[in-house]
């Protein structure tokens, strides 16, 4: 009996120190149990911070993948901030194209069959290829949040004289080879359309733009000799012109913004098929509150097609550009 009723005082000692241990704080707990005083009992687990995380360099393959992240265009300008028109604001910046132009055309049907059946403009009626200067002015209005319009203006006239390498026949009219010819090209274009701000974001926008494009050619030639009368062909054609345009933010730098411009497009309607494409760097210096004057530069390429079975028109336009223009 005295056995037994031991054990009942034991298993009553044991729960009677669980309870007096579950109820006391951690430093009492540990002071009943006999723990030494430079232990401390644990109240809170808090996260360790950025600072008390060990960096380790990378090294090898790593640290060159590493390095050429940062190549990446995503991942420029993340806090930067790019300036974009606001609502009823315009922008006007005249463009100046540094341009190589090249070209072939098709009149008619060839009679004899000793010429070729189309026009160089190089070898046959002697327009170089470079050395072109372009100009051209161009609009944007906002009259939405989302939705601008815009207008572009730009002529061009080139003029040729010398000897054809190879005979050709053009608008019913035979050119012999060697014959000295006067030639000139005309070119006025009208580009009229809307622009739709799909995503904006503080860093970057991406919009879609729909135009009209009206284009008026005029090919004469003309024999140097003046044996002929020359001939000369009269092209107007109605284009539609859909792309998409990305403008991200590189860096802000003292006010002034420095960004990627990246635009392309394609042509279609009247028996015509073309595309062009552009891309370059603008630099946009603050005015005044919400106005900027900037500068721009870059390079564009474009090719236009007109074909039929009595006509064909194509031309190639290339070369670096610089913009000059203001926003307010």
């Amino acid at each position: 009996m005295l056995i037994r009723s031991e054990k009942y005082w034991f298993l009553f000692v044991i729960f009677a120190l669980t309870i007096v241990a579950a109820t006391a704080s951690p430093a009492a707990a540990d002071s009943l149990f006999g723990f030494s005083e430079g232990y401390k009992g644990v109240s809170k687990i808090r996260p360790s911070s950025s600072e008390d995380v060990l960096k380790v360099k990378p090294w090898g393959v790593s640290a060159g993948l590493r390095g050429l992240s940062s190549l990446n265009p995503a991942t420029w300008g993340l806090n930067c901030f790019l300036p974009t028109p606001a609502k009823g604001q315009f922008m006007v910046y005249p463009e100046i194209l540094f341009a190589r132009i090249g070209g072939e055309a098709r009149r008619g049907v060839t009679m004899t069959g000793l010429e070729q059946p189309h026009v160089d403009f190089d070898d046959n009626l002697g327009f170089s290829k470079g050395g072109h200067t372009v100009w051209s002015v161009n609009a944007l209005y906002q009259f939405r949040p989302r939705f601008a319009l815009t207008y572009s203006f730009m002529p061009m006239t080139m003029e040729a004289s010398g000897t054809s390498l190879t005979g050709f026949q053009f608008g019913g009219q035979s050119f012999m080879a060697g014959a000295q010819l006067n030639s000139k090209w005309e070119r006025y274009a009208h580009r009229a359309g809307i622009n739709f701000n799909v995503i904006r974001r503080a860093n970057a926008s991406t919009s879609l733009f729909a135009q009209w494009l009206y284009l008026q050619d005029r090919l004469s030639i003309r024999d140097g000799a003046g044996t002929s009368p020359g001939v000369s062909w009269d092209d107007d054609k109605n284009l539609a012109v859909l792309g998409i345009r990305f403008d991200k933010c590189l860096r802000n730098y003292r006010g002034n913004t420095l960004a990627l411009n990246i635009a392309g497009g394609v042509a279609f309607l009247d028996d015509t098929m073309g595309y062009e494409a552009d891309a370059g760097l603008s630099y946009l210096i603050p005015i005044k509150k919400g106005r900027f004057g900037f500068v721009k530069g870059g390079y564009k390429y474009s090719y236009l097609k007109k074909e039929n079975d009595l006509e064909m028109l194509g031309t190639t336009m290339d070369g670096a550009y610089l913009q000059l223009g203001f926003l307010f």
